[in-house]
């Protein structure tokens, strides 16, 4: 796999029996389990995006901050990335 970077992390007993019965019941890796997760959560908490409907705009007026990439808005309008 490109770019990939090895890691060492320290888990639960609990996490990790977690994890390998999943592994092992879906024919996965845990270690395709844990980039999986880590991904959904950088898309979800790191990266959050604003809503369109909470934008800083007022009716008539210029923007009041940044407005997303034209990318963003046809995502959300259309529900492209699952949300």
């Amino acid at each position: 796999m490109p770019n990939m970077k090895t890691i060492s992390v320290a888990v639960s007993e609990e996490d990790y029996a977690a994890f390998r019965a999943v592994a092992e019941a879906e024919g996965r890796s845990i270690a395709l389990l844990i980039r999986e997760a880590m991904a959904t959560y950088r898309a979800t908490v790191l990266e959050r995006r604003t809503p369109l409907q909470t934008l800083p705009v007022l009716v008539g007026h210029r923007a009041t901050g940044p407005l997303p990439m034209r990318e963003e808005i046809y995502g959300e309008v259309f529900d492209r990335d699952g949300s």
